[in-house]
């Protein structure tokens, strides 16, 4: 597999899967909209939230977010060229930053966060899509010189959390109200060394 660099047409391609991985260009952004709808949903009525969605497909196109931060995408594509989700990295956070500070290494490590990962629902479990894009997230943050990986996911998406608990090193517990009043953040970090 090659690294994930930009300007790759594509990244991974298990041998035995027909999948791949590339970074995201911009006319996959309508094609994974389907997927962002998918899951981004409120973790009550099940209704889309559409500003969530949308404010993904502005950073999808180089927005900075709300911290200012710029996210790089991966786009997962099936055998028929169809994009089926997606990851992004950026710089961490500062409540994430601190969540994990002393957890990191020595001063001076460097670490990335996974953010907007989504998979379409028809390929989520079993076929190893979600394992593949994360793989390529860590090969694409160790290239950039980052030795961990800090992840979060709140209760909206609490069905991924047995996902992280599988492909991460360690589960570094919660951050108290991190998405809001009560939803708190279960944290997850992956050593990037072994992709270097």
């Amino acid at each position: 597999m090659n690294d994930p660099k930009a300007g790759d047409k594509k990244t991974s391609t298990p041998a035995h899967s027909g999948f791949s991985v590339r970074m995201l260009e911009a006319e996959d952004i309508a094609a994974l909209t389907p997927v962002l709808r998918e899951h981004v949903r409120d973790l009550h009525s099940g209704q889309v939230v559409e500003s969530e969605v949308n404010a993904i497909q502005s950073y999808m196109q180089g927005a900075a977010d709300e911290f200012g931060r710029t996210r790089r995408y991966l786009v997962a594509f099936n055998a028929e060229g169809t994009a089926i989700g997606c990851m992004a990295l950026a710089v961490p956070e500062e409540r994430m930053a601190q969540h994990f500070a002393g957890i990191t290494g020595a001063p001076g490590t460097t670490s990335v966060e996974l953010l907007n990962a989504f998979v379409a629902t028809a390929y989520l479990r079993g076929q190893g899509i979600g394992r593949m894009l994360l793989e390529a997230i860590c090969r694409m943050g160790a290239a950039d010189g980052a030795h961990t990986l800090l992840i979060n996911s709140g209760p909206r998406y609490r069905h991924s959390w047995a996902f992280y608990d599988r492909v991460c090193d360690s589960s570094h517990g919660f951050i108290d109200d991190y998405y809001g009043e009560g939803r708190h953040a279960k944290t997850w970090l992956k050593d990037l060394r072994t992709f270097a």
